[in-house]
């Protein structure tokens, strides 16, 4: 076999069909299929018992020769096989070289492995490892004389937690899946959620809106979690009981139960209560309100102002220069009652869709101290980085994570166990700091190179695909050149509205996708006026078509109007109103 297909699979049922090698060429495929088309074509056929045996060959000799015949379907069989022939793959992938279309089938080849495995079993691991390094910022003054010096203070950080998590999941049937857990750590002994164990857990979803779950920790201290979840639209009820069945007597279930509810039918907004009731504390009481806004500014849509924009498809738009036009905002607040860990708290937070960024900040108010949060997070599609700080009870700690293919690292540091606000200061600026590094030499370029590979597919796909609706579209043009020409004959006359150039596309970074149409706005001209009425697209206008779809577009007007200079731009869903004292040019 030939050495480029060295790692291709080993398919070559196509090639049997029509008795050619693997390393075959163009004009030996076409010669074989033409030699077995003449024998096997039905219409060649002179008895009728023989008809249908040769139009089922004939068939499977046409299909194999559709896809050998053709170079980008050939390399996808070689690779992949027949199969992912019916994979809808992208057009600009075909005029591609050779070596960028076999490292895109590669590249597919590994990610749909991972998608069939993790599909199977959904395996998700955590490995969390707490680094005290608490001496090392601590100040002189609060350390003992022998403690002071560097070598010292290194000795004394330390591994203060370390923790494994790892479960799997089997789905049984549409309705029921299968979890198993392992944990297996360093962590607090009073805490029987944290201790070494094994568990299982059991889902069934009775309906769309109910379910139950079950989970049993095989090892000692063999707690049993019961979870009853049920919602609609506009409501979520959740209860929850944990219990040791062979200290059922002497300590009484501890039963969680939440109830969230949307406030507002045309807002997100979402109240919810909770309540805690444990055998070895008071329990608690909790309310929150939490809610969620879309926004899209880099569309010209948002002048509809759209409030349900959470499930929007952002991935065939250019989107904007700078990657902050389109997102999520939220806010949330609440408090807690539960004796001296009483607190209000609220939190507030900004997803930027483009850029897969999100920033939350969060304070916590409480009878012992005040708490904060902060952290930042990049996510792709297999991949998600986060880095937060804040203080809390435990002191100020700086956190990490890492998640690649659901395998999650974590590593939270200690910093101080006591406030330092010089130490806070920094350990707020640093990673800002690389934050807007990062911004500013990788995700800007790639958000910049993402919109430059969009217009480019747009340039291409109007010269190939829209030859018909152009020539179309100059035949508009001419019928309305008449129209048009008489219009700005009797507006000059009379010293009115006269129409210099208008060109309508989107921004002016993508020149080659704007298109004239000086002739459609002149022919709208009556009386000194042109009114379009806004809340849609202008692209349905005689004369006009849509050269980038899905982009933000607008029309740019210059005008003449009692002699004097005018210009306009006018977003894509706003009205058209000609002339206007704003569109003076001093």
């Amino acid at each position: 076999m030939n050495k480029s297909r060295v790692d291709s699979v080993r398919n070559e049922y196509f090639y049997s069909v029509l008795n050619v090698p693997t390393t075959a060429s163009a004009n030996e495929i076409r010669e074989r299929y033409r030699a077995l088309s003449v024998i096997f074509h039905p219409d060649k056929q002179r008895e009728e018992r023989t008809k249908d045996t040769a139009a089922v060959e004939f068939l499977e000799i046409q299909k194999a020769y559709e896809v050998l015949s053709d170079p980008f379907l050939r390399e996808v069989y070689d690779f992949l096989g027949e199969d992912a022939l019916r994979n809808p793959w992208p057009t600009e992938l075909r005029s591609q070289s050779v070596e960028q279309i076999r490292a895109h089938l590669r590249r597919w080849r590994i990610d749909r492995s991972q998608e069939v495995f993790d599909h199977l079993i959904r395996p998700r691991g955590t490995v969390t490892c707490g680094i005290d390094t608490s001496t090392l910022f601590a100040r002189g003054d609060d350390l003992d004389y022998d403690s002071r010096g560097i070598l010292a203070r290194f000795r004394g950080v330390w591994v203060s937690q370390f923790a494994i998590r790892h479960s799997v999941t089997k789905v049984l049937n549409e309705k029921t899946n299968l979890k198993f857990t392992s944990h297996l750590g360093l962590g607090p002994r009073n805490d029987l959620l944290s201790r070494n164990n094994l568990m299982g857990t059991i889902r069934h979803q009775f309906s769309p809106r109910l379910a139950l779950e079950a989970t049993a920790h095989f090892l000692d201290p063999h707690l049993v979690v019961a979870k009853a979840s049920y919602e609609d639209n506009d409501n979520t009820l959740n209860c929850r009981v944990h219990f040791i069945p062979a200290l059922w007597n002497l300590l009484p279930p501890a039963s969680t139960v939440s109830f969230s509810r949307r406030l507002f039918r045309h807002a997100s907004t979402v109240g919810s209560v909770a309540w805690t009731f444990s055998p070895l504390s008071m329990g608690s009481f909790e309310f929150d309100i939490h809610s969620p806004q879309p926004f899209d500014f880099s569309s010209p849509e948002n002048y509809v102002h759209h409030t349900d924009r959470m499930n929007a498809d952002f991935t065939n738009k250019p989107g904007s220069v700078s990657g902050f036009g389109v997102g999520l905002r939220a806010w949330s607040c609440g408090f807690q009652l539960s004796g001296f860990n009483s607190c209000i708290k609220t939190e507030w937070s900004i997803w930027f869709f483009e850029l897969s960024l999100r920033f939350k900040a969060g304070l916590e108010i409480g009878f012992r101290q005040m708490a904060y949060l902060v952290t930042a997070t990049w996510t792709n599609t297999n991949a998600a980085i986060s880095t937060s700080f804040g203080f809390s009870t435990k002191g100020l700690i700086m956190r990490f994570e890492l998640e690649y293919l659901h395998q999650k690292w974590i590593l939270p540091i200690t910093l101080s166990t006591v406030r330092n606000q010089t130490l806070e200061f920094f350990s707020a600026v640093l990673p800002s700091t690389v934050l807007l590094l990062g911004y500013h030499f990788v995700l800007k370029p790639r958000r910049q190179l993402q919109r430059t590979l969009y217009f480019r597919k747009a340039e291409r796909l109007l010269k190939e695909e829209n030859s018909q609706l152009k020539r179309r579209i100059d035949d508009t043009v001419g019928l309305l050149s008449e129209t048009a020409k008489r219009h700005m004959q009797t507006e000059r006359s009379r010293g009115g509205l006269v129409i210099l150039s208008a060109m309508y596309g989107p921004e002016m970074d993508a020149k080659n996708l704007t298109i004239d149409v000086t002739v459609p706005v002149q022919a709208l001209v009556h009386n000194s006026q042109v009114h379009v009425p806004g809340h849609r697209t202008k692209a349905g206008i005689q004369g006009f078509y849509d050269p980038a779809p899905a982009s933000p577009k607008s029309l740019r007007v210059r005008y003449l109007f009692r002699d004097r200079h005018h210009y306009a731009e006018i977003p894509d869903y706003v009205p058209v109103v000609l002339p206007l004292p704003d569109h003076l040019v001093n």
